[in-house]
């Protein structure tokens, strides 16, 4: 019977000492200040952005503009974002990622326009702390 109280014991310890330990997720120090210029036709329309390490991630909701071209009953547009004044990339896509931004403070001016260039009249600026 002691060893049948033993065995049992043993297989309980075996077993709590098998299960998984789950990490703790990676976090990053970073700030952002925002410094919103958002010029809006639509109320609907909204610019967000958040910062995990080095990477700025991005997305525009904006119903009246398509970025893909799926939507064929509204006018397609593109978005271009500037760092610290210079022109870092055009995107078709309503969310992206702008990965390895250096440390520092960043200028970012995020400007929705149309495939020709000419502006949507939607933008927004932000300051961001890597």
């Amino acid at each position: 019977m002691r060893g049948l109280i033993c065995l049992i014991l043993l297989f309980l310890i075996v077993l709590s000492g098998c299960r998984q330990t789950i990490p703790k997720p990676e976090s990053y120090n970073a700030e952002a200040s925002e410094k919103d210029k958002v010029v809006q036709s639509n109320p609907k329309t909204t610019i967000k952005h958040v910062i995990q390490g080095s990477d700025l991630f991005v997305e525009c909701m904006v119903p009246s503009i398509s970025f893909s071209g799926m939507n064929k009953n509204v006018e397609r547009g593109k978005i271009k974002v500037y760092v610290d004044g210079a022109l870092q990339g055009e995107y078709y896509t309503a969310a992206f990622v702008m990965k390895g931004l250096s440390k520092g403070v960043h200028h970012i001016k995020i400007e929705v326009v149309k495939l020709n260039n000419k502006s949507h009249g939607l933008s927004k600026e932000f300051y961001v702390t890597i």
